[in-house]
């Protein structure tokens, strides 16, 4: 009965890959993909690319983790999801900004998150560092 518990949450799993890898790059491609099999193209004068900035970014972070589980990895530390989003978060909204031409003073927002992810990096070595300091 056990085997049949991993093996469904697997393919739970492999779906939710399968759906959110496309649905996070898409809207850098122009369209947004909807559950089901809706295929929108985006309006650039309308669109909050800061919207599909977050969603993206959210999207690639639940991927990230689904492979990090299907390789059986587990996250160091807690603070780990909200790095991996912050990295996702900053590289989309370059490439929204650069794709469709936001405001230049979207790239002080791009600093301001870099600057918070780079703290949150060495937070996490230094919670890192606590947990492993007495294994060895």
């Amino acid at each position: 009965a056990i085997g049949v518990d991993v093996t469904n949450g697997k393919i739970i799993m492999i779906v939710f890959l399968v759906w959110l890898l496309p649905s996070a790059w898409l809207p850098l491609l122009g369209y947004i993909y909807e559950v089901p099999y809706s295929l929108t193209e985006i309006n650039p004068e309308t669109a909050n690319f800061r919207l599909l900035t977050i969603r993206s970014a959210a999207f690639m972070t639940v991927v990230y983790f689904v492979i990090s589980y299907l390789r059986h990895q587990r996250p160091l530390s807690s603070m780990l999801p909200v790095i991996v989003f912050a990295v996702w978060l900053v590289l989309f909204r370059i490439a929204f900004v650069l794709l469709y031409s936001e405001p230049a003073s979207e790239w002080f927002l791009i600093g301001a998150f870099t600057l918070m992810l780079g703290f949150l990096t060495v937070e996490y070595f230094r919670d890192a560092n606590r947990i492993f300091k007495d294994s060895w």
